[in-house]
């Protein structure tokens, strides 16, 4: 499920977890592709996740990017099938940014099956338009993945998700993974040669 040749070496991450699922896989993942990590929310206690931290409360995410002087910032959520990302000034990236970013990398290298990309009804109008520059098509399901999911089926597309960073990639896993999401974005910005901060300008 990982971009193929992604290297990381050189490039400060800061990487939330919000004291869940992903704790331990995804800071591993991102130091083994040779990140240097600032971690957060990986103290888990039984009781405190997504307390104060996570794709829910992205506030230290952000704070700590600027602090550090990081490159990318990543937040999952508890169950870390949900993320939310910070550029290298320290800015949320939401889920549709996010979608947008993988589909126009996706649909350069001729990886974007059948043209478009499924949103929900919630989706910004920006994703809309920006999508149809770039000749690619929205399609809007009702919110909730589920509904995604169904609609990237009856579409026959792979690639769709949510404001909040639920996104499914249907060629990479069957439901929202997180850490795979924001690997995408991680090798689209290293292929442009860009800052994040840039790639979504």
């Amino acid at each position: 499920t990982f971009p193929r040749n992604l290297r990381l070496d050189g490039m400060r991450i800061v990487i939330d977890c919000a004291n869940g699922a992903a704790y331990k896989v995804a800071p591993s993942v991102l130091w083994e592709l040779g990140a240097d990590i600032v971690t957060l929310g990986v103290t888990p206690d039984g009781t405190n996740i997504n307390q104060d931290c996570g794709s829910t409360e992205p506030q230290a995410l952000c704070a700590k990017v600027r602090e550090t002087r990081a490159d990318f910032g990543i937040a999952l959520d508890g169950d870390a099938d949900r993320v939310l990302m910070a550029d290298e000034k320290g800015n949320i990236i939401d889920g549709d940014q996010i979608l947008a970013l993988i589909a126009k990398s996706w649909s350069k290298k001729g990886k974007l099956k059948g043209g478009g990309v499924v949103g929900t009804v919630m989706s910004n109008a920006g994703l809309d338009h920006y999508l149809q520059s770039i000749d690619l098509n929205l399609a809007r399901a009702k919110v909730g993945d589920r509904y995604v999911l169904e609609d990237l089926h009856r579409q026959g597309w792979t690639l769709g998700g949510e404001g909040s960073g639920h996104l499914l990639a249907l060629d990479k896993h069957t439901t929202g993974d997180g850490l795979v999401s924001a690997l995408q974005v991680l090798h689209a910005c290293v292929r442009s040669g860009k800052s994040l901060s840039q790639c979504l300008s």
